[in-house]
């Protein structure tokens, strides 16, 4: 409620005498005093109402504004009763300190001014967007929120932790309310959860995929919700929506250093030791054990909302950053929970997937690794994830998740991920680097023929048909690929270092 709403009641029958200008005050409750000084009994924002008994002159109406000013009362409402009126000093006061002044007719009653204002209803909206305006945070806004419906809240994130709540949430109860929001897809509604019935409706975002979003729940039947009630959910989710965008803000700049770091890493031009001081910046313990994921949800942005609001589940200490075509994450622990996370991460991943429509998510875990094999850690998740993109595809599965981890790569993938990248360049550009040049001046396929060729484990019938030429076309351009390499691609060991060159030069997507 505002000093404003307070004016325009004709029951009340106020009159404002000074502060025009400060009538948008929100109200946050009442106080009746006749102390001078009542300063230590207020938190704020209320509305003081007075009988002036202390009034005694311009002296005692100066110092008792100026108390009330010093407390960032929203306004001070003058009783009638004893003077008849509001007198000028006191109104003078109010005008240098910047306290706007009301005055009560005799006809009401402090007690239903008080009653008015206090009323289930009245203020608790702008109460709430007031606190979170005012820094308070999502623990603060949900007790107050709670006190007003008479039943516990929560903030949930769909991808399956608690952010905040005024009680226990059973990890029976959560599953089920995380499952009914993504299966249902309609909110605001009413969830069962076992026997109990929970109001849920979102938090405002325009975050994909929806299973990055949040949503607010409150114990109860939403059926049975008045005006009021759907007031007060209104402005919460509008608080919370607040709240989302501050943590969203944060997890970004703690990102932005990190980001630029595990780019330069993979580039190169940064050891291990130098974004190990990056990472504990962004709030990893330092001198932990390591372990990379990569996460692909279709585009840089769901991708990296997607696997903050994962590993914020996971509970392990991480941070996630847009890398390369998605996102990366690093997580830093002890082994043991370390050793945990895929776990973790399958658990989280499979109760998500309701949540992703028509979306592919593929994610990569690498294994447990020292901060000075980061970067391979980096490519080994980077390897697992296209493994586990490769397996949905052969699949033909159009969306929902898959994740390998860097312990069902092949030999060979493990290698070429813990390779420095100096020798990684130096080997393709060896093995591929005439054939590229003959492809870019004669506007030719070779390397492409070589790839399909090594794919079909070199069958000249299944090689043709996927290029779409006769065997002998086939067989006169791997005699070319030959003459200019200078390898034999009937001899098994040449084949194998082509075929390493090839998933460097063009690894799967």
């Amino acid at each position: 409620m505002l000093l404003r709403d307070l004016l325009a009641d004709p029951e009340l029958g106020l009159v404002l005498l000074a502060g025009e200008e400060y009538v948008d005050r929100p109200v946050r409750g009442v106080y009746i005093t006749d102390l001078l000084d009542p300063r230590r009994y207020l938190e704020g924002g209320e509305l003081v109402l007075s009988g002036l008994v202390w009034h005694t002159g311009p002296q005692t109406s100066e110092q008792f504004v100026a108390a009330l000013a010093d407390a960032g009362v929203a306004g001070l409402a003058s009783g009638t009763a004893r003077l008849g009126h509001a007198p000028p000093d006191l109104v003078d006061a109010c005008k240098r300190h910047g306290v706007p002044v009301l005055e009560v007719p005799l006809a009401l009653s402090f007690n239903v001014l008080a009653e008015r204002v206090q009323r289930r209803g009245a203020a608790p909206r702008r109460e709430l967007v007031s606190a979170a305006a005012s820094g308070a945070g999502l623990e603060r806004v949900l007790s107050m929120a709670a006190g007003e419906f008479g039943a516990d809240c929560w903030v949930l994130s769909c991808a399956g932790w608690v952010v905040g709540g005024t009680a226990e949430l059973t990890g029976e109860l959560r599953h089920a309310l995380v499952q009914d929001v993504l299966r249902s897809g309609r909110l605001p509604r009413t969830a069962r959860a076992g026997d109990d019935g929970f109001a849920v409706w979102p938090v405002e975002s325009d975050t994909e995929p929806p299973a990055a979003r949040w949503f607010v729940a409150v114990r109860g039947d939403r059926e049975m919700w008045g005006d009021e009630e759907e007031a007060i959910a209104a402005d919460l989710g509008t608080v919370v929506a607040l709240l989302r965008a501050r943590v969203d803000e944060a997890r970004q700049i703690a990102g932005r250093s990190v980001e630029a770091a595990l780019g330069r890493l993979l580039d190169g031009a940064m050891t291990p030791a130098e974004v190990a001081v990056r990472l504990e910046t962004a709030g990893l313990p330092a001198g932990e054990p390591l372990r990379a994921v990569e996460l692909h949800a279709g585009d840089r942005a769901a991708s990296t909302a997607l696997l903050r609001e994962i590993a914020a589940a996971t509970g392990v200490a991480s941070v996630a950053v847009p890398l390369r075509e998605g996102a990366s994450a690093v997580f830093a622990d002890d082994e043991q929970h370390l050793l945990a996370l895929e776990g973790l991460l399958r658990g989280i991943i499979a109760e998500v997937e309701p949540g992703l429509g028509d979306r592919m998510v593929t994610v990569g875990l690498s294994d447990v690794s020292p901060v000075t094999g980061l970067r391979g850690a980096l490519e080994e998740a980077g390897y697992a994830r296209r493994l586990a993109r490769q397996r949905r595809a052969r699949a033909g599965a159009g969306g929902g998740a898959g994740l390998a981890t860097g312990a069902e790569l092949a030999s060979h993938e493990v290698l070429l991920a813990s390779a420095p990248d100096e020798l990684r360049r130096s080997y393709r550009a060896r093995l591929l680097s005439r054939l590229t040049e003959y492809d870019r001046v004669h506007n030719s396929d070779l390397v492409h023929t070589l790839r399909v060729f090594l794919d079909t484990s070199g069958s000249w019938s299944r090689s043709a048909k996927q290029l779409h030429v006769h065997v002998n076309t086939l067989r006169y351009r791997i005699q070319r690929i030959e003459e200019i390499s200078g390898r034999d691609l009937a001899d098994f060991p040449t084949r194998v270092d082509f075929y390493l060159a090839l998933v460097l030069d063009h690894p799967a997507s």
